[in-house]
């Protein structure tokens, strides 16, 4: 079994959205009172079963039918990635849906990466960790 918690660009996409949180803590800071059971909900039970149903399911069906890529993004991801944005059109405004987009390919390319589901939940977890803090 391949460790893909010892995988560098894993790191790296950890830490990607890092600078991004630290510039917008010092333009408006976060909140000091934080409903945690929303909060945790938000960041560990959402992705997790967004990640089990997206990554553990639909994307091994599309990889298994569909084997075409473009560099480092596969067919299956991107299709992957587009039903994912779709169905955040139901609880999001248009704009935010979409850009749920980028992420999700990110996600995608972890999983077809690490060949684990761990690595898109980790990314999507600490992802939305960061934006729920933020827009909190």
């Amino acid at each position: 079994m391949r460790r893909f918690y010892l995988d560098p660009i894993l790191h790296l996409m950890l830490l990607c959205p890092v600078p991004v949180w630290i510039f917008l803590y010092f333009q408006t800071g976060f909140l000091d009172s934080i409903e945690i059971k929303i909060f945790l909900t938000l960041v560990l039970v959402y992705p997790i079963l967004e990640e089990i149903i997206f990554r553990g399911f639909l994307h091994p069906i599309l990889a298994k039918h569909l084997n075409h890529s473009w560099s480092v993004i596969t067919l299956a991801n991107l299709l992957t990635s587009l039903v994912f944005a779709l169905t955040h059109l139901i609880n999001h405004p248009p704009i935010w849906a979409v850009a749920t987009f980028i992420p999700s390919l990110a996600y995608g390319y972890s999983l077809e990466r690490a060949k684990h589901i761990s690595a898109p939940i980790i990314l999507h977890c600490t992802y939305n960790a960061g934006y729920f803090l933020y827009f909190w």
